[in-house]
């Protein structure tokens, strides 16, 4: 099981240009709503299942307080929503099963461990 003692980095991409506290320009969409601008359209990352599910063990870290929110900077301990984060990654695989590639397999039942056993240790 060498893939296991690799782990994983996590890494907040969303847009950080911008002065800390200001809001990223929106562009106003027809309907009134705001929507993303094309320079911020431009640099988010696509959204599939691997997204999906690093987004969710990126909450989870955080959650342990092994990482700071990217929104605040600070690093806050809520071994509930950690926890609750994990669940959601069980259940996708669950609900998923038979219906992912191998290299989906692979990821979720790698971040799970690792998921696991960073809460274990916080």
């Amino acid at each position: 099981m060498e893939d296991r003692k690799k782990g994983y980095t996590f890494q907040d991409k969303r847009g950080r240009s911008q002065e800390p506290g200001q809001a990223p320009e929106r562009e106003a969409s027809p309907g009134g709503s705001e929507r993303p601008s094309a320079s911020e359209q431009e640099h988010q990352p696509a959204v599939d299942f691997p997204t999906l599910i690093m987004s969710f063990a990126s909450a989870a870290i955080i959650s342990m307080g092994k990482m700071p929110d990217p929104s605040t900077g600070q690093t806050v301990r809520n071994p509930v929503l950690a926890r609750q984060n994990i669940h959601i990654i069980e259940m996708l695989r669950e609900k998923t099963r038979g219906n992912l590639t191998q290299d989906e397999e692979t990821l979720i039942e790698n971040i799970l461990y690792e998921l696991r056993m960073s809460f274990v240790e916080s």
